[in-house]
């Protein structure tokens, strides 16, 4: 993301700040906490650049997600994935929810091996809303207090990069004990899967198991028996990205995740993830994260 471009976090503010006054909690470029949101109707909808989970705290929502009815209530949870249309919103006065915006970057950097749950119950199952335990609303609202306490250390000196690498921390236990709770929600509504869902799961589960993933369709394609047509046919179907969107997703989430965490260089990097020379990968790190290779693991190593 280049410096002098909107962060994903704040188109996703300017896109709602009509109907929606959002203040949000903690803001960076790749996430957006808010808590005790008040929102009006939206009658135009939306399309969100970011996914978005979202507990109900009190009153009701109507609305139609992808042309189908949604109901959400007191107690459940919401999930809208990145780009799907949200329309016909209605709610009731009081309606209020906290929210956790973010990036599909940042949900597979925070996830790593866990975002296969979150594909397959989101992609898959298109789980959308279920009921929440209250043990689990007061688990995630203790996780929020903490996240408040964090906040409020930048005014006691704490460390900015500190304080932000918490929080991430944070988000991320959080995100993975949520996917902890989608996949029950799957085991209740299991079905036989038809032949493009279950080609959708393998190459999902090939590109997370793939070391080397810079790599063609047409390599994945050939991986799984069927032609590349056929696997952006069926990646369209299921989850509304083509295969090649989803390779540069998990590529994108790998190189960020060398760079950041671990000792490798930058020929290592690109040489481990398949890329043809250290020139090329620095192009297209360049291209989508405004920074070069070097530029960007010295952003994010140089307070740790």
């Amino acid at each position: 993301m280049r410096q002098e471009e909107m962060t994903e976090a704040q188109k996703l503010i300017a896109m709602a700040e009509s109907p929606v006054t959002i203040n949000p909690d903690y803001l960076d470029e790749d996430l957006m906490i808010i808590d005790k949101v008040r929102a009006l109707s939206l009658p135009n909808g939306i399309r969100p650049n970011m996914n978005i989970i979202a507990i109900c705290t009190q009153g009701k929502m109507n609305a139609v997600l992808n042309d189908e009815p949604l109901e959400v209530h007191a107690h459940q949870v919401f999930i809208c994935p990145l780009n799907n249309a949200l329309a016909d919103v209605m709610v009731t006065p009081d309606f209020e929810y906290s929210a956790l915006c973010i990036t599909n970057r940042a949900l597979q950097l925070y996830l790593r091996h866990f975002v296969y749950d979150w594909n397959e119950a989101v992609y898959i199952q298109k789980i959308r809303c279920f009921d929440l335990e209250n043990r689990y609303i007061e688990f995630y609202k203790g996780v929020y207090e903490l996240i408040k306490m964090c906040l409020t250390q930048k005014e006691n000196g704490m460390s900015e990069w500190y304080r932000d690498e918490i929080i991430k921390g944070l988000v991320s236990a959080s995100l993975v004990g949520f996917c902890g709770l989608i996949q029950q929600q799957m085991t209740k509504t299991v079905q036989e899967p038809k032949r493009h869902v279950l080609l959708f799961n393998q190459f999902l589960n090939l590109l997370q198991k793939t070391e080397n993933k810079h790599q063609t369709v047409e390599y994945y394609a050939s991986e799984l028996c069927i032609s590349s047509k056929y696997l952006t046919l069926i990646c369209k179907k299921n989850s509304g990205k083509t295969a090649n969107e989803w390779i540069t997703e998990y590529t994108l989430a790998d190189i960020s995740y060398s760079l950041r965490n671990t000792s490798l260089t930058i020929k290592e990097v690109s040489n481990k993830l398949g890329f043809p020379n250290p020139s090329f990968f620095g192009k297209f790190v360049k291209d989508h994260f405004g920074y070069t290779p070097l530029e960007y693991k010295r952003k994010h190593q140089s307070n740790s």
